[in-house]
């Protein structure tokens, strides 16, 4: 009988060793998820394409602070693309991390077709950067890498954003850091006591209303659609960049930095629509009036640009224009175009 039960007792358990081997070999096994890390100083919004339904589907916005990290729609082991940009509460305009793979935008959430044209779905297209399907984890960053120190850096460039005096964004957490912060919740009649991550989420939405009142404005008042590009001198270099477009009765603020001491140059060509476009070839559009003696001329291109240097533009492969002086004694302006604004079509269109 000793025998018998100890004999039972080997097979059962022999018996339970090979169902859970056998289990373990059947069970399904969890996809792994992708994470995407922000180790930037920038609040990033993120747009993603991978497949769904066996069809690649571009589609965001995956709001995320600096020193986070989030898990996006997507798995490991896919062909995946990702594309982003910076919040429009930073000062100096959008920044993009992108690649050269063209798929579909959107301004406000969106879920697109990849395989329609991005105009016949009302969208915008971006330059998405492919990911291997191996990679665990994307992280994006700066020139200077602040890793674990994205956080402190997120808030020093969210306290600068807002007018707040920070000489440098370098993510150490120093006392001139940690003075200013508590002056933006004094100021603001927030709480003492907020985490890091309600602190940035608090700098961000008052940075929305401050970059508001600053840098460039332009409304258009024509009546056809205008396509605006600047030239400006950053960190002591010379550079123009274009085209943003500006419908009828509405307004886009190209450039979101203080005016005050800077030295910004607009240029702008309106298009000419013919009375009856089935029947007439399109027009050259017109160019804005630059109203200087010596008006200050920059680098421009047919299609979108960022050209370096103003010198030797047709060298560059550009065609120069005069660019309108913007004025330097205040922190924003608002300029309204109107077809007065405009002058006879070029010879030549440099805009398309």
């Amino acid at each position: 009988m000793r025998r018998f039960i100890v004999g039972l007792l080997t097979g059962l358990l022999a018996f339970n060793a090979a169902a859970q081997e056998n289990s373990t070999e059947t069970a399904p096994t969890s996809p792994q998820l992708w994470k995407v890390c922000n180790q930037t100083s920038y609040v990033l919004r993120l747009a993603i394409a991978s497949p769904v339904s066996g069809k690649m589907t571009p589609r965001g916005w995956t709001r995320i602070r600096p020193g986070d990290c989030a898990t996006p729609d997507g798995t490991v082991g896919v062909q995946r693309f990702i594309y982003a940009e910076s919040s429009r509460a930073h000062q100096g305009g959008i920044r993009e991390w992108k690649g050269n793979t063209q798929l579909c935008v959107a301004d406000t959430d969106f879920t697109a077709d990849a395989t329609i044209d991005c105009a016949l779905q009302d969208l915008n297209t971006r330059g998405y950067i492919p990911v291997s399907p191996d990679d665990p984890v994307t992280s994006f960053v700066e020139e200077r890498e602040f890793g674990d120190k994205a956080t402190t850096a997120g808030i020093q460039r969210l306290l600068k954003d807002n007018g707040y005096e920070i000489s440098r964004v370098d993510g150490m957490s120093g006392r001139r850091t940690t003075r200013t912060i508590s002056k933006f919740l004094s100021d603001h009649e927030l709480p003492k006591n907020l985490s890091d991550a309600e602190k940035i989420d608090a700098l961000e939405q008052v940075a929305f209303n401050y970059v508001k009142d600053i840098g460039l404005t332009i409304c258009n008042k024509s009546e056809e659609m205008i396509w605006t590009a600047l030239g400006l001198r950053r960190r002591g270099n010379w550079e123009s960049r274009g085209w943003w477009s500006v419908a009828p009765d509405s307004c886009l603020q190209p450039f979101t930095e203080s005016l005050t001491g800077a030295d910004l140059h607009l240029y702008a060509l309106q298009e000419d629509t013919p009375e009856d476009p089935e029947n007439e070839d399109p027009r050259p559009d017109r160019k804005l009036i630059s109203r200087a003696i010596q008006p200050a001329q920059f680098c421009i291109a047919e299609a979108r640009f960022s050209a370096m240097g103003r010198e030797n533009c047709s060298d560059q492969g550009y065609h120069a224009a005069d660019f309108r002086v913007m004025p330097t004694d205040k922190k924003g302006v608002t300029v309204e175009l109107t077809d007065a604004d405009f002058a006879a079509p070029s010879a030549v269109g440099l805009r398309r």
